[in-house]
């Protein structure tokens, strides 16, 4: 198996594959038992440690799930302050660990908590803006996607946190004018232009910012404080105006559709009229689509094995998947391939489905189940 397992790796890692369609196997010596509807009730974000461990934090609770190399849960954490008198607020989910510490997202008020294993939280750091992606780096710094709002403009950018310090340096920054977000009428299609950044640590001292709708990657050297553009190698996909219109007129039917749900909740009435409203934008916005529109060069990314990043293009069919594996080295596609799985409905998303050392972690919904979800380790084949 290990011999299989070193073959497997090895081909992932450079890509030396013939096939277009890289099979995921559930590895059945990981995760062997559990309470799967606790464990993975509420999961929100799956994080895989550089050691194998992995923990699962849940949405809303003071509850992080931590498991072993071999998927065995270990203990469910709760987190505190040691005098117990103050309370964690607004928690968030673990995006990494640096020095033996867990660390979480920034919460309402800027605050990053760090916590030991027995919960106890060992540090905090406040900053001046909300982060929607962190990644531990060497030399005790995190790199931060973050963002802040201006009158008229949004303010994204990544910045290297000091956590000795506390101090943080933007290298990347990008500006949206506000103005551009609404109005009289939406076209649904453009949500496709991702408007947004994806990290992706390429060695310690290396981190990668992908820019999903110029299509750039850049690298920044930490050590060197340097920043390399490169451009990535493959043409974005264009939709029709047909297309443009099929897509306006499904998700009209799809949102008309839930106003019942609004009856669940408080206010129902405020909550169906915003729907209606929205409803209304996407109805306006019919005449408006005229003209072909580009869409971003991909989704998300994620990181591969070695150098390689992953990137996953737009797909208008639920249940599939296409990536380019992109090679950092050789600055250039590699291939391109995309995942199926015999026993699970495979939800490619970066909070819940993670490549590590020739492995893929995910938390999935078996398939032909309603909602049954599991931790769950594949080997690639």
């Amino acid at each position: 198996m290990k011999k299989l397992l070193l073959i497997i790796t090895i081909l992932f890692a450079s890509y030396i594959i013939d096939a277009q369609t890289i099979n995921l196997v559930k590895d059945n010596s990981y995760a062997l038992s559990g309470d799967w509807t606790k464990i993975c009730d509420n999961a929100k974000k799956l994080t895989v440690f550089d050691d194998g461990t992995a923990m699962i934090s849940h949405t809303n609770e003071n509850r992080y799930s931590l498991f072993d190399k071999n998927g065995k849960l270990l203990k469910d954490i709760k987190i505190y302050f040691e005098d117990g008198k103050k309370k964690p607020f607004n928690l968030q989910p673990v995006l990494g660990k640096i020095n033996n510490l867990y660390f979480t997202g920034t919460n309402s008020q800027g605050i990053i908590y760090f916590f030991n294993d027995n919960g106890l939280i060992v540090n905090e750091i406040t900053v001046d803006f909300s982060s929607h992606e962190m990644i531990p780096l060497a030399n005790d710094k995190i790199a931060l996607f973050g963002g802040t709002s201006w009158e008229t403009q949004w303010h994204y950018f990544v910045a290297i946190l000091d956590i000795g310090t506390g101090d943080y340096h933007i290298v990347y920054d990008d500006f949206e004018e506000t103005t551009s977000i609404g109005g009289e009428y939406m076209i649904y299609a453009k949500a496709l232009i991702n408007h947004r950044v994806d990290m992706v640590k390429i060695s310690d001292n290396v981190l990668a910012i992908a820019l999903p709708d110029a299509g750039k990657l850049l690298l920044y050297n930490i050590t060197e404080s340097s920043l390399i553009e490169k451009k990535l190698d493959w043409q974005p996909k264009v939709l029709s105006v047909e297309e443009q219109k099929k897509m306006q007129s499904d998700a009209i039917e799809k949102y008309k559709k839930e106003f019942d749900i609004w009856q669940k909740y408080p206010n129902p009435e405020k909550l169906a009229e915003k729907q209606q409203q929205f409803v209304k934008q996407l109805e306006n916005g019919m005449n408006h689509i005229t003209e072909p529109l580009t869409v971003s060069w991909f989704t998300s990314a994620i990181k591969g094995n070695d150098d390689n990043i992953i990137f996953f293009e737009y797909i208008d069919e639920a249940g599939k998947n296409s990536f380019h594996a992109y090679s950092v080295g050789q600055n250039k596609t590699i291939s391109k391939n995309s995942f199926q799985c015999t026993d699970y409905d495979l939800s490619i998303k970066k909070n819940k489905f993670v490549i590590h050392n020739g492995y893929v972690y995910g938390i999935q919904k078996v398939k032909g189940s309603e909602n049954e979800l599991r931790l769950v380790r594949f080997e690639m084949k």
